[in-house]
């Protein structure tokens, strides 16, 4: 999607983090911009920040776990925008915990916003880019979906990942003959919030921590979770990223030199095991 100038961005968790950078990055391309978030304070002031480009803007709460939250997005963005070019399905959140401590609220709560999140952003909205012809989504992964280990403690998040990666490879290849494009952002360790999601944990999925959960720790040097003490990038920076993956309609938008490692070490142990199956192992 080449032409951005005029054109309408929505993003979900677009109150803070990478959500925020991007919708200023796209405001800065001349789109107005949609910002769903489940906070409401901090979705306005980055509205005001895009009204202040020179752009229109709307804030809307979102909770992207309830389809019809997100349907309602779509509503208010097709009142007040015209409809919707740019889908970012981008929040996130985790829980950081050894996998045999996680809760059966633990898996429900991160599965819920990271991956069926996404799932709720596309029924929402992809049926309307495919009949204007026109349009790209972009779903917030991580590293994590690309490589098992990326960080410690994080099972549920990373099986969320490895399913919107999934999702998006399949989107990138099935939406191309409608004038839609996909791309699926997978950086490291940016400077977001993601750490504190749990403030935002409703009640139903066991409601925010009592006490502070530690933070994650990287593991021992020399296995694929060294990629957790990658360097820290700016969310600005990630930004810049995606809006040229959605010119260029690129699938993978990688952000971290550094991670290219533990890649790479991923898919010759999946080839391997091709070798062995040759060799009659």
């Amino acid at each position: 999607m080449r032409e951005l100038n005029g054109k309408v961005a929505v993003v979900t968790g677009g109150g803070s983090g990478i959500g925020r950078a991007l919708a200023l990055a796209f405001a800065d391309e001349g789109m107005d911009v949609a910002i769903g978030d489940i906070e409401t304070e901090p979705a306005e002031r980055v509205a005001d920040e895009v009204r202040a480009k020179g752009r229109r803007a709307v804030a809307v709460a979102c909770d992207v776990t309830s389809a019809a939250s997100v349907r309602a997005l779509a509503a208010a963005t097709r009142e007040a925008l015209g409809g919707a070019h740019v889908v970012c399905n981008n929040a996130g959140v985790v829980a950081g915990k050894p996998s045999a401590e996680l809760s059966d609220a633990d898996w429900g709560w991160v599965l819920d916003v990271d991956l069926h999140g996404v799932v709720n952003g596309l029924q929402a909205f992809l049926p309307a880019l495919v009949a204007q012809g026109e349009g790209h989504v972009v779903n917030t992964g991580s590293i994590a979906g690309l490589v098992p280990l990326a960080a410690p403690n994080v099972i549920a998040y990373t099986a969320a990942k490895y399913g919107v990666v999934g999702i998006t490879e399949t989107l990138h290849e099935e939406l191309r003959p409608h004038g839609v494009g996909a791309s699926v952002l997978c950086p490291g360790v940016v400077n977001t919030r993601i750490g504190e999601s749990a403030r935002n944990r409703p009640a139903a999925a066991g409601g925010p921590p009592t006490t502070a959960e530690p933070p994650i720790q990287p593991p021992a040097s020399g296995e694929m979770p060294r990629i957790i003490g990658a360097n820290v990038q700016e969310p600005d920076v990630i930004a810049r990223h995606v809006v040229a993956a959605v010119r260029n309609n690129d699938l993978y938008v990688v952000t971290h030199p550094e991670t290219r490692e533990a890649v790479e070490a991923r898919f010759a142990a999946i080839l391997a095991a091709y070798d062995r199956l040759d060799a009659g192992g």
